[in-house]
C-alpha cells in the first residue's frame, strides 16, 4: 500500500517481539534505495574517554579488517585504538567499529570527513562514542525524531558494551603503567 509518502510495513521486532512499521519511501509507486542518514555534528557535548577522544563508526562491511579502518582513520589523525567488533561465531565484522584519538579535534575532523564516506562500498556514520550527561535533549534532536529500522537496538546496546570494554582496558592500562612507574614496595 502506498500513501504518497511511502509504502508501510507493519510487523514484529524478532528479538522482543514489539510492534514495528517501517515506511519505505517512494517516488510514484516505485521503492526508492535509502540509506542511513548520517548522524554529524548533532552531539555538541562530546564526552572525553579516559585515555581520549573516543569515536563510533557503524554501517561497516562485514569483510571489513582493522588495517581497513586504520588507513582510513589515520587520515584525520594518530590513531590511538582501534577496536572492530567482530561475531564470534563467523568471524565477519557485526558493523561497527570504536576509534580512539588523542584529541578532540581529530576525533571532531574523522567524523567530519569519514561520515557517509565507502568503506568497501558501504557508507559509514560516524560520531562521539560518549557525550556527556545533560538534561537538555534539544542539543541532541536526532534522538526525538522517529527512528528507522537502520538502528537495531541490539547492535546499539553491544556498541555501547564494547566502548566500555574500551574504557575498562584503558584503566587497566593506566593503572599497569602507574604499578610500573611505583617503585616495589615487597609485597
Amino acid at each position: 500500500m502506498s500513501d504518497g509518502s511511502g509504502i508501510s510495513i507493519a510487523g514484529t521486532a524478532p528479538k522482543n517481539g514489539t510492534p514495528a512499521e517501517v515506511v519505505i519511501p517512494t517516488v510514484g509507486d516505485v521503492p526508492m534505495e535509502t540509506t542511513p542518514e548520517p548522524v554529524t555534528g548533532a552531539v555538541t557535548n562530546p564526552q572525553r574517554s579516559v585515555e581520549g577522544w573516543v569515536i563510533v563508526a557503524t554501517g561497516v562491511h562485514e569483510e571489513a579488517r582493522e588495517e581497513d579502518l586504520r588507513d582510513m582513520f589515520s587520515d584525520y589523525g594518530k590513531v590511538r585504538n582501534l577496536h572492530l567488533i567482530l561475531d564470534r561465531q563467523t568471524g565477519y565484522a557485526k558493523g561497527y567499529a570504536l576509534i580512539e584519538y588523542a584529541l578532540q579535534s581529530e576525533a571532531e575532523q574523522a567524523i567530519r570527513g569519514a561520515s557517509n564516506k565507502k568503506l568497501l562500498g558501504k557508507p559509514l556514520t560516524v560520531d562521539f562514542a560518549f557525550i556527556k550527561d545533560g538534561s537538555d535533549q534539544s542539543r541532541r534532536p536526532h534522538l526525538q525524531k522517529p527512528r528507522s529500522n537502520h538502528r537495531d537496538p541490539h547492535a546499539v546496546a553491544a556498541a555501547k558494551e564494547a566502548a566500555n570494554e574500551v574504557v575498562r582496558t584503558a584503566r587497566r592500562h593506566a593503572e599497569d603503567r602507574e604499578r610500573e612507574r611505583s617503585p616495589d614496595r615487597g609485597f
